[in-house]
């Protein structure tokens, strides 16, 4: 026999006073994904064995023979992505009891990119080599502005079939209701991580035509003379070619 309108409500109100599962949501989960990005900051006042340091000690260098010693850091790149913000809103079901179950409503997710790009001290008296090296540098973040806009939809398909499988929580007690909906805060954060994390990973290939031995090698013969002087000034056995690094942080 057909339910009527007032039978499903009672049966609907059986379920709610009852509840010790969360029911299906309602409708999908909505997200919105955006990245700004920001003008690069440039830092002109930090000598070359300072920037030599930095490199060698990050981790996330891409340029893995900066860990030589017989190179030094004239331009360096840091692509950094701090500043992200998640803002995610639930909707919500209870039943007669207080019992609450939480469903991803919407997630809104802003990406933010600011770019630093370091430029050795040393350089102020060498035109062309200054040119070259902040060309250079300009070159990565044009990748990675490049990479970042094509892999922004992406990371928003992952990020809504994550929440589509993430489902309904609780159901919870109505005094551990707020301290859950800031646990499943910190879950969404988490499980989003990993997709993050592709995106870093395509940042990181896209520079290595940029960062190659080969690349090095065109950009020292542009100037000849000024690489002569500043190889004289470090005794380089090779030209001191402009190494770049990216960093990739997730604040």
């Amino acid at each position: 026999m057909a339910m009527t309108a007032p039978s499903l409500l009672l049966a609907k109100a059986f379920v709610l006073a009852q509840m010790s599962v969360c029911p299906p949501a309602q409708r999908a989960p909505q997200v919105e994904v955006i990245f700004v990005p920001h003008k690069p900051a440039y830092v002109t006042d930090v000598p070359v064995k300072k920037l030599t340091e930095r490199m060698r000690k990050n981790p996330d260098a891409t340029h893995i023979t900066a860990k030589r010693g017989d190179w030094r850091v004239f331009g360096s790149t840091e692509g950094r992505t701090n500043g992200t913000n998640y803002n995610v809103s639930f909707a919500v079901e209870d039943d007669l009891h207080g019992n609450v179950c939480y469903y991803v409503d919407r997630l809104h997710f802003t990406l933010h990119y600011k770019p630093q790009v370091f430029i050795a001290a040393e350089l102020a008296n060498h035109e062309c080599y200054y040119k070259v090296t902040k060309l250079h540098e300009e070159r990565h973040i044009a990748a990675d502005l490049k990479v970042l806009r094509e892999y922004m939809p992406k990371v928003k398909m992952e990020i809504l079939y994550y929440l589509r499988a993430f489902g309904g929580q609780g159901p919870f007690t109505a005094k551990d209701a707020d301290k859950e909906s800031d646990r499943i805060m910190e879950t969404i954060k988490k499980g989003i991580r990993p997709f993050l994390g592709k995106l870093y990973e395509a940042r990181r290939s896209s520079q290595n035509e940029i960062d190659s031995v080969e690349n090095y090698k065109y950009e020292s013969a542009l100037c000849p003379g000024e690489w002569a002087e500043v190889e004289e000034g470090y005794r380089f056995p090779h030209p001191p070619y402009c190494l770049a690094r990216l960093m990739f942080s997730q604040a």
